[in-house]
């Protein structure tokens, strides 16, 4: 279910609030600290807090996030893990026992549900390739870095290597984007929501929202729809390979583009007026976090 994003904005514009004081600089409200995310998609810990700083040092706060595999749902990623690899080998008993077990656990851990029901069929489901390494069995090494990218970072434990779905949308609401300021994620298993604070004038928010759909047809399905909410000044862009869906709605500019299953929506409001001059510093947007 996607949040919709211009009443999310409405509420943090009333949280981020601009204070004027004569004669001297604007003072705003900005959080700062950590947030660590488990890649089940629950906040483990907040640890940030707000603070009023003149408009000129807002760059030199944000929030960064930290994304771990959580004891709890680390031993969910293991037996979710070791039912992949046995559907691989065709063992589907062994599978069926260790879905059941993630199942009776969290009932929409990942394509757990889909895939018991089609060993209930008597068919071998496919195998859920964006699992932890099914030849693993647990919750070992992704086999990477395990840097999630756009300056999000791991634990540094090796066994809190981050797997699991959020894994694959963080990446697109990264703590450094330039020209803004990272703030709180809202988060669940299917999506993340993050606000960022513009350093220039045109617009006073920036929100990002990611998406993870069924599959990719829904996915663009979604994209259509996302666009739509946006009639005005339509337009499109190709960035990086992906098409971007670009629109206007009173004073916000918006932009959606697919990662196979995924969405992606860049929203800006503008500080005053309509958003269509803020079409280009959403498409400014994308090239930034696509590259």
């Amino acid at each position: 279910m996607r949040r919709t994003l211009t009443l999310l904005m409405v509420a943090v514009l009333m949280v981020t609030a601009v204070s004027l004081t004569t004669g001297c600089e604007r003072k705003v409200t900005v959080l700062t600290g950590e947030i660590v995310l488990c890649t089940a998609g629950e906040i483990i810990e907040d640890n940030t807090e707000e603070v009023e700083v003149p408009a000129s040092q807002v760059s030199e706060y944000g929030v960064t996030t930290r994304v771990i595999t959580c004891d709890e749902h680390g031993d969910l990623a293991a037996a979710y893990a070791a039912a992949q690899k046995a559907i691989a080998e065709g063992d589907l008993v062994t599978a069926r026992e260790r879905l059941r077990t993630v199942l009776d656990r969290d009932p929409t851990y990942g394509n757990a549900a889909d895939q018991l029901a089609e060993i209930d069929a008597g068919r071998r489901p496919a195998v859920d390739s964006g699992s932890a390494d099914a030849g693993t069995g647990g919750t070992g090494d992704t086999g990477g870095s395990g840097d999630t990218g756009g300056g999000t970072v791991p634990s540094d434990d090796p066994g809190d290597t981050p797997q699991g779905p959020v894994v694959s949308l963080v990446k697109w609401v990264p703590d450094t984007i330039e020209g803004y300021v990272a703030q709180g994620i809202l988060a669940d298993l299917a999506s993340l929501s993050r606000q960022y604070i513009p350093l220039a004038d045109s617009a006073d928010q920036l929100m990002i929202e990611v998406q993870q759909h069924v599959n990719a047809e829904a996915a663009v399905a979604a994209q259509t729809a996302i666009a739509g909410q946006y009639p005005d000044s339509t337009t499109s862009r190709t960035i990086g390979g992906k098409t971007v869906m670009a629109g206007v709605k009173g004073g916000f500019a918006a932009g959606v583009f697919i990662d196979g299953p995924i969405t992606v929506t860049v929203e800006l409001h503008a500080t005053s007026g309509s958003g269509s001059a803020l079409i280009d510093a959403v498409f400014d947007v994308v090239t930034k976090i696509t590259r």
